[in-house]
């Protein structure tokens, strides 16, 4: 018969590891912030997610237009539009993904949006300034993204 082996010593409990809110958070927060924007918007604009979404819009009275890309591409196409009175709205908003918009070339463009690890981009041709100019306002958001304005 053979002896028992003695008992394993008295050890501390290994520690367990504590859960991180970092990027699961983050995509979570992310994700949220998408479903409540589709809800809200639904029908009011372009919304690509996880794919692509081209529009070309020639109205003869452009006000304002919505694209929201997530994981995916929204091109709005301006060039054939025209704006009646002073300016006209674009809430352009890019999660993950990115959002492009062609203007004609005697347009001015402010851009109202705001860049989180993304990219704000002004690629046109800038006309001359005068009194009939006719104005895009670029408003949202582009979280780890791009936004990108051109002729």
């Amino acid at each position: 018969m053979q002896p028992t082996p003695p008992g394993a010593p008295n050890l501390p409990a290994v520690p367990r590891p504590r859960s991180s809110s970092g990027p699961g958070f983050l995509f979570g927060v992310l994700a949220l912030l998408a479903v409540v924007y589709l809800v809200d918007h639904a029908g009011k604009g372009e919304v690509a997610v996880f794919s692509s979404a081209d529009r070309h819009i020639s109205a003869r009275d452009f006000r304002g237009a919505q694209c929201f890309a997530l994981f995916g591409s929204c091109k709005i196409d301006l060039r054939d539009a025209q704006i009646q009175i002073g300016k006209a709205v674009l809430d352009a908003y890019a999660v993950f993904g990115g959002v492009e918009v062609l203007v004609p070339e005697d347009w001015e463009v402010v851009n109202h949006s705001v860049a989180i690890f993304g990219g704000l981009g002004d690629h046109r041709r800038h006309p001359p300034g005068g009194s009939d100019t006719k104005t895009l306002i670029i408003e949202g958001v582009a979280v780890f993204g791009g936004v990108e304005v051109k002729n």
